[in-house]
């Protein structure tokens, strides 16, 4: 395979072949990884916080 086909053929598949999301999808999917990524690191943190206190009252015996 010569290189100029390669980069045709990638030319061609990035510009003709691939649909891309639209615009409000994109901002809408961007937005419920935000949230849930927020969430998470929240209950996590509880999480965290909770098994801290749990080994403090049983080692302070």
């Amino acid at each position: 395979m010569k290189k100029n086909n390669f980069f045709l053929e990638i030319y061609h598949e990035f510009f003709h072949c691939i649909t891309w999301p639209k615009w409000n999808d994109l901002q809408y999917k961007t937005m419920i990884v935000f949230l849930f990524s927020i969430f998470l690191s929240i209950f996590l943190y509880g999480i965290d916080g909770f098994f801290i206190f749990l080994i403090k009252k049983l080692f302070s015996l």
